[in-house]
């Protein structure tokens, strides 16, 4: 037996490949039975394959480790990885290998990663966290610090995010114009599309939370443009130095404003700045005060230069009509171009106490404050293009770093003019807005030497991101480029997709990340897998949040780790973000609805806050929803109690209100920077007598502050107690109506939608309807293509506003007047009876599909309790104006026989038509001459101050005492009832705030009041 062994062990010492030849063959063999078996059950990644064909590839076997490694195939990459889905995988795939296997450890590898390497950080709980995807924020101070801002400590606070919304109009210099990057398809396009998500919604969720946020393209679709210049300044603009200190003229280059730029020019090398000393010794400061053309709401810009010796906090104050609101900034970064600091309303013309920005060089320190332009709006696209003598054909994105294709010779017969877009500045693409910005045009904005700006395009968005940070992140071609020092923490590209599905079911969203760069590292050494977390997360919550509120089957499309330009460039994680496809009208009809907007813009930086929160090791809390149930309530004399209601956020319980802030407003000025408070109600005293006050409410916690509610306003008498209440009733914002079938899309001629607050990204009515119609090119798209009459045209929606609206010409017609929310007017405990008139305003509310699937529509008109308010106040007596489009047709399509009913027996009309006008003209009947005025107009077009009423109601009288007050001059339906009876009443079919005339306002509420007071 013994020599037994040693015959064996001499065989191995001399031939040791025979055993391991053995052990090998034994693994093969139960490597390839362990294949087939795990490869008979179809089911495994069944419910991700429509992303692409996912499957186990191959199986090793180690006999001596007693491991199973399961190599998956690269799509299983695309997925959402979390330990649970990992966790049951290797309990499938044990139960489908048998016994042999039964004590073998199972690893997957899926592109040469461990599978447990694609589960985000934030969602680990068993696996070790990942030290190379996370990043703490370390000290640091911010760019721009609103003074009277807290640190949200748990939402954004110094965090700095760079995004950029789609593409924007460009120059095509192979056909001479400027175009849009995509098609004109459902009223919209995709390159300002994503811009009314951004601009209306995200990027003021991100800043309200506390970050700086950086863009590509301008904000500001204010078309005035004001520049406050030491080199000049707009015509009747000045600036003024103040103070013991000095300001000197730079040797150095900066700003000087130029009507047109050209090939090359770069603004901010063709001027000077000023700079100041700071020390113990002398203050200086200097105001810009601008020329405001127009009433409205300005951006508000900044610069200054790049010196030793910079300080960290210089103080700025921007004066505005609604009083002053103070920053520091940190001039250490962010010079030599624009930095935004806030929007503000101005008031027209000059006026340094209400419309200026003073900047003040602080005492006590030392170091150098330098000052350059300061601008006012968004302004016209100033970028002039023509044709080069070469110019290179279209890249795809995802071929970007392929090398440059070979010129091509332009048409050198034509002698091409410069040529400017015509377009509003915030329209135009990046690469424009990076001109005027002053950003290096050979390493961000023009690495294709001018002959292709649909490829510099995209590509300057990510060098634009690098150029932020400087060295050692700086653009691809240099980057040791000193840039502007700006630690961003991510960036992100909001995009929406193309494609169609046969059976218009929803596309959904994808998103992108690039890992391949740099060896998968950023400079510090980090993990580029971040991006993949920051991709995960944004995408989760989207599609989570989707889900949840608006259809339970949205799509949750691949994470892609490709090397498109706008993911692999940058040197920070990134995502670029397809929402959702523009070409398909399934995912379009969600894409239209202004609360789909806001929910997917809250998904996105709650997203972005809890990768940035793990990330940096602190804990992340969700900013509050804006309070509701607002109401105004006189106490004694000027004595005002403002009292609200949280709202709670079913999808997040972090988000509770741990204070609020009350803001104020003076007749049509801007609001001031708002008064904190910790309860639910606040009491204040009006300054002055006959003067209109108006207030909104916003909920603030750790996490930010919310988006404000709706505006209450007030007026007080000193010589009457008398009081008409306004209950504000128009709370609708919503969709357009759609037509479905063989002919599909937009049905704009039945219901146009109501925007949240402004609409900027509607180009024209669809104008094919056939779903049969085929793409052929971006000027003839197909299905879903729609004119271009609308663009650049903001388009006013629901401001929660116009409380004030009515309340003027209440004020204005020699009345007081409060006013509440109509939930509040709904509630039980309400008591209209001291009010000598109730104007119930109700605009373009009307029900439509409800959120959360409730069942129930939202906006509907006249609600249980508003009703059992109003017959209790009508049947003691009470006068009652209710204005609105679908006084009428709200209940009746919605078969509310209650309302109906309710309407006849108390405010004595009938539904008669919907869309029963579309000229804007009424004539008094004459029945009603004697009390009310013979003409009266109200706004059926494109209006930038107000919307458009596409479909009023035609009512008519109810009872004996009814009669008709107005009637639509274009076909004489009736459009206002009055009833005199036992109380009285006025119905107008249309929206009062839609009268255009301030003076035909005031006359037709003075005409009413009259009426309610005239003795019978």
């Amino acid at each position: 037996m013994v020599f037994k062994y040693f015959f064996i062990l001499a065989v191995l010492l001399i031939q040791p490949d025979v055993l391991f030849s053995q052990t090998e063959k034994q693994e093969q063999r139960l490597a390839g039975k362990a294949l087939k078996r795990i490869q008979e059950d179809a089911d495994l990644f069944r419910s991700w394959q429509y992303m692409g064909r996912m499957y186990v590839d191959s199986v090793a076997v180690d006999t001596s480790g007693e491991k199973l490694n399961v190599f998956l195939s690269p799509n299983v990459s695309m997925v959402p990885v979390r330990e649970a889905w990992i966790a049951s995988l290797k309990y499938v795939i044990k139960d489908l290998v048998g016994r042999r296997f039964r004590d073998y450890e199972i690893q997957f590898f899926c592109k040469d990663k461990p599978l447990e390497s694609y589960v985000p950080v934030f969602y680990r709980e068993q696996l070790p966290l990942d030290s190379t995807r996370i990043k703490g924020s370390g000290l640091r101070t911010p760019l721009v610090k609103k003074a009277d801002e807290p640190r949200y400590k748990r939402g954004l606070s110094n965090n700095n995010i760079a995004l950029w919304a789609s593409h924007g109009s460009y120059y095509e210099l192979e056909l001479d114009r400027w175009e849009w990057q995509r098609a004109r398809l459902f009223g919209t396009v995709e390159d300002i599309y994503p811009f009314a998500f951004t601009r209306n919604f995200l990027v003021p969720m991100l800043e309200d939370a506390g970050a700086n946020v950086f863009l590509t393209r301008e904000r500001d679709t204010q078309e005035h443009e004001v520049i406050v210049d030491n080199d000049g300044s707009t015509h009747g603009s000045d600036l003024i130095t103040e103070g013991d200190g000095k300001w000197v003229q730079s040797i150095d280059n900066g700003f000087s404003i130029a009507d047109t730029l050209f090939k090359g020019d770069n603004p901010f090398q063709t001027g000077s700045y000023l700079q100041s000393s700071a020390n113990l010794e002398s203050s200086a400061r200097i105001t810009y005060v601008p020329n405001i053309p127009e009433n409205g709401e300005y951006a508000v810009y900044v610069s200054w230069a790049k010196v030793n010796e910079a300080l960290d906090n210089v103080p700025y104050r921007v004066n505005h009509s609604g009083g002053s609101t103070r920053f520091f900034v940190n001039q250490q970064m962010g010079y030599g171009t624009w930095v935004y600091l806030g929007t503000f309303h101005f008031s027209e013309g000059r006026d340094e106490s209400s419309g200026s920005v003073i900047i003040e060089v602080p005492q006590k320190v030392s170091g150098i404050v330098t000052s350059d332009a300061v601008r006012f709006g968004g302004g016209m696209g100033n970028v002039a293009r023509r044709p080069e003598d070469l110019y290179v054909k279209r890249k795809r994105s995802l071929n970007d770093n392929t090398p440059e294709s070979t010129g091509i010779q332009t048409n050198t017969s034509v002698d091409y003019s410069w040529k400017l877009s015509g377009k509003p500045r915030w329209m135009e693409a990046g690469r424009y807005w990076m001109q005027y910005a002053g950003i290096p045009d050979s390493i961000v904005y023009s690495l294709n030497g001018n002959k292709n700006d649909y490829n510099d395009d995209y590509q300057s968005r990510g060098e634009w991101v690098n150029y932020l940070m400087g060295a050692p992140d700086g653009p691809t071609t240099a980057p040791e480029v000193q840039g502007l020092n700006i630690p961003l923490d991510l960036a992100f590209a909001f995009h929406t997709d193309a494609g169609t599905t046969p059976d218009d079911s929803i596309i959904g969203t994808l998103g992108i990340y690039s890992t391949a760069t740099n060896s998968g590292k950023f400079s510090d050494g980090k993990s580029r897998m971040a991006s993949r977390d920051l991709t995960d997360l944004v995408q989760t919550q989207i599609v989570s949040d989707i889900r949840l509120t608006f259809n339970d089957e949205w799509t949750r499309r691949a994470m892609w780790d490709k090397q498109y330009s706008e993911a692999w460039r940058p040197n920070v994680p990134t995502m670029l973000l397809e929402l959702l496809s523009h070409q398909n009208l399934a995912d379009m009809k969600y894409g239209l609805d202004p609360r789909f907007q806001f929910s997917v813009s809250r998904s996105i930086y709650k997203g972005m806050l809890r990768f940035l929160a793990f990330r940096e090791g602190r804990q992340a809390v969700i900013k509050p929803l804006a309070p509701d149930h607002l109401r105004l309530e006189r106490e004694e004399n000027k004595r005002v109690r403002i009292s609200w209601k949280p709202v709670a956020d079913p999808l997040e319980p972090s988000a509770v209100p741990a204070g609020y802030k009350v803001y104020q407003r003076v007749g049509a000025n801007g609001f001031d920077n708002g008064v904190f408070v910790e309860d639910t109600s606040l009491v204040v005293e009006l300054p002055e007598w006959e003067t209109i006050y108006s207030f909104r409410v916003t909920a603030m916690n750790d996490g930010g502050e919310s988006f404000p509610g709706e505006t209450l306003a007030v007026s007080l008498g000193s010589s009457s107690d008398e009081l008409v209440l306004v209950v504000n009733g128009f709370d609708r914002v919503g969709p357009p109506a759609f037509v479905d079938g063989e002919n599909a899309g937009v049905a704009w001629w039945d219901d146009e939608g109501v925007p949240w607050f402004r609409d900027m990204s509607h180009v024209g009515k669809q104008y094919d309807f056939d779903r049969s119609s085929l793409w052929l090119d971006d000027d003839s798209p197909g299905h879903g293509a729609s004119f271009a009459d609308m663009e650049g045209k903001v388009i006013p929606g629901n401001n929660f506003d116009f409380v004030f609206t009515h309340g003027k010409a209440i004020h204005n017609a020699g009345y007081s007047f409060i006013s509440v929310s109509d939930e509040v007017f709904a509630s039980d405990n309400f008591d209209p009876a001291p009010y000598i008139a109730v104007d119930l305003l109700y605009g373009e509310e009307r029900g439509i599909e409800p959120l959360f699937r409730s069942g129930k529509k939202d906006f509907r008109v006249f609600n249980p309790g508003t009703r059992e308010t109003l017959r209790k106040y009508l049947s003691s007596g009470g006068n009652v104006l209710v204005s609105g489009a679908y006084i009428g047709t709200d209940p009746v399509e919605n078969q509310d026989t209650a309302t109906v009913e309710f309407l006849k027996e108390f405010l004595h009309y009938r539904w008669m038509t919907n869309h029963a006008d579309n000229v804007g003209a009424l004539k008094v009947t004459d029945e009603a001459s004697l009390m009310f005025s013979l003409s009266l107009n109200y706004n059926v077009e494109y209006d930038p101050d107000i919307y458009k009423v596409e479909a009023p109601d035609g009512i008519e009288p109810v009872g004996d005492d009814a009669f008709r007050i107005y009637r639509y001059q274009s076909n004489g339906v009736c459009a206002a009832v009055g009833y005199s009876g036992a109380f009285k009443s006025v119905a107008l079919g249309f929206p009062f705030e839609t009268i255009p005339s301030d003076e035909e306002r005031g006359e037709l509420m003075k005409q009413i009041l009259a009426f309610f007071k005239k003795a019978e």
